[in-house]
């Protein structure tokens, strides 16, 4: 039988089949077939194989097979499509044309993450500032003596003021007008003895004078509170004029601050405060009545001590 020429791929495929074995192409029985081949070899097949023999030999007998080796047996392979039964080394069916084996297909790779222009950025951002901090890094162990230097980040150290508690001021010189009444002086106002501070209250009163007395710091103070401190005697305070009305001065301040003392001996506390003060001046205006007790009554006005509280303005004045 003779065989045919694929027309796609040039292969040779035989006359009874509609495919060619090796493309898969629809060979079409009605076109013309392929010029004969020129000279004396004719090319016989029914499978595709073909067998070429000239004819100035005979060809060679059908039952002279003796001595001949039997063909090896032919590897075939079924179609998917329609059970046709191909030789191994068809890549597509003589019958109907489908392909006979899959074999993988390629896979596209995997694209690339296209980064957005914000994400480059920050990308950039991020590296420029690990350049700044490496280089500042080694600027400042090269700078330091060949140590690093310790930097704090996100937090600042501040120092906390040492806050001195009010005491007693200690009293440079107190004056007092009038000066006192003999060994009464103004300087008992201050001694932490019970020595007292007298003045005669009916002359001064009959002279409508006041007394005045200044305390004077050994440096500037911040004043919180006055003690004043009267008689502990209750009969011998009852027999003195006692103090009542005063006015409290001191340095800076822009007005004079009055206050009314209790008629009660000992100790009571009079509120007041003044800021970067060298001295503070109480002036006594009024006084209460001197009694008759246990027959006896007295003219004076006395005072037993006067102490004043604070703490220094500046802590680091040695004064």
């Amino acid at each position: 039988m003779v065989s045919q020429t694929c027309n796609h791929c040039g292969a040779t495929v035989a006359a009874d089949e509609q495919f060619c074995p090796n493309c898969g192409t629809f060979i079409d029985p009605m076109a013309p077939a392929p010029p004969p081949v020129p000279g004396n070899v004719i090319s016989v097949s029914s499978d595709g194989n073909y067998e070429e023999f000239s004819l100035d030999t005979e060809p060679p007998a059908e039952g002279d097979t003796e001595g001949a080796a039997p063909p090896p047996p032919r590897k075939t392979v079924h179609c998917p499509s329609c059970n046709a039964i191909n030789p191994a080394s068809n890549r597509h069916c003589q019958e109907c044309g489908a392909r006979l084996s899959q074999g993988p297909l390629p896979t596209a790779p995997r694209p690339a993450v296209q980064a957005t222009a914000g994400v480059r950025a920050a990308l950039a951002i991020s590296g420029l500032l690990f350049v700044v901090v490496v280089v500042a890094l080694i600027f400042n162990f090269f700078s330091g003596d060949g140590t690093a230097a310790e930097t704090t980040l996100g937090s600042t150290t501040t120092t906390q003021p040492t806050i001195i508690e009010p005491a007693v001021i200690d009293i440079l010189d107190v004056e007092c007008s009038p000066e006192g009444l003999g060994s009464f002086s103004c300087a008992d106002l201050v001694s932490g003895s019970n020595a007292e501070y007298q003045v005669s209250w009916e002359e001064l009163e009959a002279e409508e004078g006041n007394i005045i007395i200044k305390m004077i710091f050994r440096q500037p103070m911040i004043v919180t509170r006055i003690d004043w401190t009267n008689i502990t005697d209750p009969v011998r305070f009852r027999q003195n004029y006692r103090a009542r009305g005063l006015t409290i001065d001191a340095q800076g301040s822009l007005t004079q601050v009055p206050h009314e003392l209790e008629d009660t001996p000992g100790i009571q506390i009079v509120n007041y405060a003044a800021v970067n003060a060298n001295w503070i001046e109480i002036t006594v205006q009024s006084a209460y009545q001197a009694e008759v007790v246990d027959g006896n009554v007295f003219r004076e006005l006395a005072i037993d001590e006067i102490t004043i509280w604070g703490r220094p303005a500046n802590p680091t004045s040695d004064g």
